[in-house]
Order: C-alpha cells, then sequence, then structure tokens
C-alpha cells in the first residue's frame, strides 16, 4: 500500500513534476516526500536549518500562481537569539527545474551570525518505489563545489543527474552545505537554490520516453479562454476556481502535443487512460482543449499488436503510460500498459460526446468529419473493432485473469477486494464488470450516430441492434430485483456478483438501463446504507465486506457519485441530482485546500460530521476535480425554477470561440 498522504504535508504540482514536503517546506528522507520529475525523484532531501537546528512552520501560502509555494518559518532558540526573532521566508516554484529563494530577516536588536544549513540527497528512486511496490540498490556518487552539489546515478545505460546549485560560495561534505550569513535588523538576507534534473542514455540502450512538458504560455491562455461561472453559492465559486487551478496544473503533453490531463498527485501524475476519458467528458462545459486532446493523445499510444506482457492488443486503449526507471528499463510493464477493459468503450464515448459537441451530426448526412475529428476516426473505429473481437456471444465484455504481476480486477474499481458477493465473499477473475457493459452500450450508440453522419447507414443500424441486445442482456442478467438495483458483475459461473454497489450508477450515466429502472437504482443508491451524506458509498454498509476506509469497499469517491449525478440529470431526476452535487460541493468546502480529493471515507455524515481523509488519496486528483465542472454543468442546464434556491441564478459563460471542433 502507498505511504499515507494524510499527514501536515505540502504538495506543489505543475504539469509533470511535483514536490511533496512538510509544513516547514523540508524534504524528508524516508518518507514519501520529493521533488518527482517523470516519475523519477531526483530529490530526496532538502532540509533548512539555521544555527544547525529545523526551523518552525507559521504557514504557508502563494498557491494562486501556478507551481509555486510560500513557506514561513521562525528561527527556534540558538544562542545569540531567541524563539521567533528571525523570520525565514522559503518561496519556491518548480518545473522543469525547482527554484527556492531563502530570505531571513533578524528582528534583534543587535546584528547577529548565523550558519544557514541546507542538507540535500538524491537517491533517484522510481515512484513505484515510492509507493512501496519495489526497491532497488543504487549507487549514487556526489560531487561537492564551492557553488554546486551534484549526484549522479547510471543503471543500463540509464542514467540520471541532479544539480543543486546555489547563488553564494557555500562549504560542503556529505550533502551537506553551509554558510555563514551576517544578519543586522530588519534588513534581509537572501540564498536562492536550484535544483537542476537531467536524463539521458548511453547509445544502445533503451531511450527515455520523450519530455512531458507543457508550455507555460499555452497553459495561461487555455486559462484565460475559460468560462466563468456566476453564483452566489461561495462554495461553488471557491471550488470552480480551485479546480481551474487544480486542472491546469495536471495538464500534459507529448507525443500529440495536445493537452490530456494527469490522473493524479502523488502516485498518477501519468496519463491514464480510463481517468483522462472521464475527466475530459466531465469538463466538456470547458470547451473543446481537453476534451480533444484526450482523444489524440490516447490515440498515440492505442495498441497496436498483440504483446502479452503489457496486455496490449490491437485498438485498445492504454491503462496506464509510465517513464520512470522500471518502465523504461521492462522491469515492470506499465511503460504503456493496457490492463483495462474499460479505458477502451469510454474512448468511444468520449469520441461520441465531442462529435456530438461539434455539431457535424447535425449537419446533412454524408458530410466529411471536420479535420480533427478525421484524424481521430480511425482510432474509434480501430477502438469498436477491439470490442467487437472481445464481446462475447451476449454482447459482454469480460476480464481477467491478468498477466502475473498485472491488474486483476480491470474496471474502475481495480483493488483486489472490490467484487463483493452479498455475504462479503471476493468475486474471483473472469469478471463481467456491469458498469463496463453500460459503457459498450453508450459506445456502440454513439458509434451508430457517427456511422449515421458517415452515410455509413447498415454500419449504424448493426452498432444500434447491437447496443440494444446488449441493454437487454444487462436487464435479464444483472438485475436484482429484491434490491432494485444491478448486480455488480457476472463472475466466471455467470453467477450475480450480488453485493450492492455504485458501480450500478454508471448504468444511469451510460442512458444503458430503461427508465424506471433508473428511477429505482436511483432510489437504492440514496439509501442510507449507500449514501452517506458527502456523496455515494463504492459498496453498501450491510455487506460484510464492507469498510468505510476501504479503497473501494465503503468509501466515497467523488467522480463516481458525479458520474451517477450526471446520469439523474439526464433521466430527468433532478432533485436527486442536485442534492448530490451540493454535497460534493460541501465536501470541497470542508477540505482544507478547497477542492475534492480523490475519495474520502465512507462514514455516515450524521453520525460523523467531519470529512475523514483517506489515508493515500490523491491530491489533486483529475476526474474528482472534473467533478466540479460537471456540477456546473448539470445545475445550468437544469431549468431555474426546478433548482435548489441557492442555484436559481447561478449561470456559466458560453466557451469562447464556441464549441465546433476544426
Amino acid at each position: 500500500m502507498e505511504p499515507a498522504t494524510t499527514e501536515l504535508s505540502v504538495s506543489i504540482v505543475e504539469h509533470t513534476a511535483f514536490a511533496v514536503s512538510d509544513r516547514a517546506g523540508d524534504i524528508l528522507p524516508g518518507s514519501y516526500h520529493g521533488y518527482f520529475v517523470a516519475d523519477t525523484r531526483f530529490l530526496s532531501r532538502f532540509v533548512l536549518r539555521v544555527g544547525g537546528k529545523r526551523l518552525d512552520p507559521l504557514a504557508s501560502g502563494g498557491d494562486d500562481e501556478p507551481g509555486a509555494r510560500a513557506f514561513y518559518l521562525a528561527n527556534r532558540r540558538l544562542p545569540a537569539a531567541r524563539a521567533s526573532t528571525i523570520t525565514v521566508f522559503r518561496d519556491r516554484s518548480i518545473g522543469d527545474h525547482l527554484s527556492e529563494r531563502i530570505r531571513l530577516i533578524s528582528y534583534n536588536m543587535e546584528p547577529l551570525t548565523v550558519e544557514v544549513g541546507i542538507e540535500v540527497a538524491s537517491d533517484f528512486a522510481d515512484i513505484f518505489e515510492v509507493r512501496g511496490r519495489r526497491s532497488l540498490a543504487r549507487h549514487v556518487v556526489a560531487h561537492h563545489r564551492p557553488r554546486a552539489i551534484r549526484f549522479g546515478y547510471d543503471h543500463e545505460g540509464y542514467r540520471r543527474t541532479t544539480t543543486v546549485a546555489f547563488d553564494r560560495p557555500m562549504r560542503s561534505a556529505d550533502g551537506r552545505a553551509v554558510v555563514d550569513a551576517r544578519l543586522e535588523h530588519g534588513r534581509p538576507w537572501e540564498l536562492t537554490v536550484r535544483v537542476e534534473p537531467t536524463v539521458a542514455h548511453r547509445p544502445g540502450s533503451p531511450p527515455p520516453r520523450p519530455p512531458r512538458r507543457v508550455h507555460p504560455g499555452r497553459v495561461h491562455e487555455w486559462q484565460a479562454g475559460l468560462p466563468q461561472i456566476h453564483t452566489t453559492d461561495g462554495r461553488l465559486t471557491r471550488a470552480w476556481r480551485r479546480a481551474v487551478r487544480d486542472m491546469a496544473s495536471l495538464l500534459l503533453t507529448a507525443p500529440a502535443r495536445s493537452f490530456i490531463p494527469a490522473a493524479g498527485l502523488p502516485w498518477f501524475l501519468a496519463i491514464f487512460g480510463r481517468d483522462s476519458a472521464i475527466t475530459a467528458m466531465q469538463s466538456m462545459i470547458l470547451g473543446p482543449t481537453i476534451p480533444l486532446g484526450t482523444l489524440r493523445q490516447l490515440a498515440a499510444f492505442q495498441g497496436r499488436h498483440a504483446e502479452a506482457w503489457r496486455e496490449e492488443e490491437p485498438g485498445k486503449i492504454p491503462h496506464e503510460v509510465r517513464s520512470g526507471e522500471l518502465a523504461t528499463l521492462g522491469s515492470i510493464p506499465f511503460g504503456r500498459y493496457y490492463g483495462s477493459v474499460d479505458a477502451t468503450p469510454l474512448y468511444l464515448m468520449l469520441f461520441a460526446e465531442v462529435v456530438r459537441k461539434s455539431g457535424w451530426l447535425d449537419a446533412a448526412r454524408g458530410h466529411p468529419a471536420p479535420p480533427s475529428l478525421a484524424a481521430v476516426l480511425p482510432h474509434a473505429e480501430s477502438a469498436l473493432g477491439w470490442i467487437e473481437k472481445r464481446a462475447d456471444p451476449d454482447g459482454l465484455v469480460w476480464y481477467g485473469p491478468a498477466r502475473r504481476g498485472g491488474i486483476k480486477n480491470q474496471a474502475w474499481k481495480d483493488s483486489g477486494d472490490s467484487m463483493r458477493f452479498a455475504d462479503g465473499s471476493i468475486a474471483s477473475v473472469p469478471i463481467a464488470a456491469v458498469e463496463v457493459q453500460g459503457y459498450v452500450v453508450r459506445a456502440r450508440r454513439g458509434m451508430a450516430g457517427v456511422f449515421d453522419a458517415l452515410g455509413r447507414a447498415d454500419e449504424a443500424a448493426a452498432q444500434r441492434e447491437a447496443a440494444d441486445r446488449l441493454a437487454a442482456v444487462i436487464d435479464s442478467r444483472f438485475w436484482m430485483a429484491a434490491e432494485g438495483t444491478y448486480a455488480l458483475g457476472l463472475d466466471a459461473g455467470r453467477r450475480q456478483i450480488d453485493g450492492v454497489a455504485s458501480n450500478a450508477g454508471h448504468l444511469i450515466w451510460a442512458d444503458a438501463i430503461p427508465p424506471e429502472r433508473a428511477a429505482s437504482v436511483s432510489a437504492r443508491l440514496m439509501a442510507p446504507d449507500m449514501f452517506t451524506g458527502w456523496g455515494i458509498r463504492t459498496l453498501s454498509s450491510r455487506n460484510p465486506g464492507y469498510n468505510p476506509v476501504g479503497y473501494h469497499t465503503g468509501s466515497v469517491w467523488p467522480h463516481d457519485t458525479s458520474l451517477i449525478a450526471i446520469g439523474m440529470a439526464r433521466a430527468g431526476l433532478h432533485d436527486t441530482a442536485q442534492t448530490l452535487f451540493d454535497v460534493l460541493i460541501d465536501a470541497a468546502d470542508a477540505n482544507a485546500a478547497g477542492r475534492l480529493p480523490e475519495l474520502f471515507a465512507g462514514f455516515d455524515r450524521t453520525a460523523t460530521p467531519d470529512l475523514v481523509p483517506y489515508p493515500t488519496a490523491c491530491a489533486p486528483q483529475a476526474w474528482a476535480t472534473g467533478a466540479i465542472f460537471a456540477a456546473g454543468a448539470v445545475i445550468d442546464a437544469i431549468p431555474a425554477e426546478e433548482r435548489l434556491p441557492q442555484w436559481r441564478s447561478l449561470s456559466v459563460d458560453s466557451v469562447e470561440g464556441g464549441w465546433s471542433a476544426p
């Protein structure tokens, strides 16, 4: 299990790089702290001392600027100075390097000299090692110079270096650099530190993946064109602003030079097919940049041939794309890994949504697609071909068993214990997860509309027929009349995995079930064993396997609740949809950072009024961030007279430049 992230830590993220420290700005060894770039920890220790002592944190802030943070500190008692008579400021920013300006101001009456010390180290750990999945022994070489300390590591042609440079001459040894600072009352003393990571490889060794850099100017231009939300609900205004900043910080590019959101900080700052596709659909109100970019980027990694090691298959959309040492050298398959069955239909759902929003479907039949959509169309057809090949005679898409070391449960609840029978026992693979079937239904119907627009009537009819057959199978095989909802899935013996869970709500989002079933599932999910007052639990509290702090066995995932709420709104269940978005916005407001985390504990809000964090949750996290944009979009689309009082006057600006695809 990953190290806990609920300690008093401070994170900064800027696209491909992130830094995690304690509240004093110190990166402490032996923890998940560090400065990371491209799945590698380039700085594993960065501790500031004054007079040989660490500093006391007063506050941190400055995160209105992307990739920046300010730490406000005070000294501990020293022989020459009482405690809290020296104020220390650490202004940190990250990008393709880390920069920190350290300022000391003394408020002692007399001048004094103190030793300023900086302790640094680099272990070059792969993110999978930091997560506790693997561990390698490395020989790291350090070189000390008056103005820099350089760490280097070379393994099988895989080269990494970290250079820590100072703008003053320092005395350094054993990863510690010191300088004497002469402090006069009220006069700032400054030191600038720059941490430069570099990546290289020897000829003949596996090359590193192209850098996933994002030009800040492009991000600022994107942000400047985003629609604004107008509402008297201060909670939603704050959450929207935070979501815009978080989404901007998570954007990646390369190889397709288009924006795609990374999954989340700290464990998943990488491309994830499922997460990116869902986030793009949640964020359609922001315009075409992220949805089109996501389609292009995932197309660049789409499976081209069969390879068991990566679980790659022609047409399959990747689960995960990594660039650290273990992935680059092939020690793990996650350099380009395909162990999910839902990413591919979700890709098609996104494509169909983009096509619909573009206005192309409203044009005369037989007209060619706009260039941006025409470029993606072959990839969408290849993804559809994968579904055709993988579907069984009933149209069901199954997963498992995975290769050794791969992911067991290859739908969104991908932990090993997520698929539960009503008696709490864990289902074995292969499994046909219920929500995946719903995605396939919507994907097929979406592609039918595309084929209609292309004048390919026979193919359109075939897709509609296949979708309708699968929808009938879902209703006949997965429906649990006694519970008024659908089973989690079917096991190898085609038995219902009859635990009551949130998965059935995704069928409403996918428009894969009849209206009366949607109303029944909605009512079941709002029952006390499923609805916590903060969102919908992943698993019923009546299930013997329930754990409110279980990853997928009782926690609340904001993206999960948001997709269900979107579906409810589509089904005309406006009151229930608004209730769900209202409590999610409450959760964002209750979070110290003003954002929705990846997930939180599933305790009942009445009995436990505080929002209890999940110990290893990512924040910011893309599809949790997308839930806020989805809330704005859904509420804006509901007639004013049907809205909750706090949203009667809510409006969201139109997208600058419109939504038509170029």
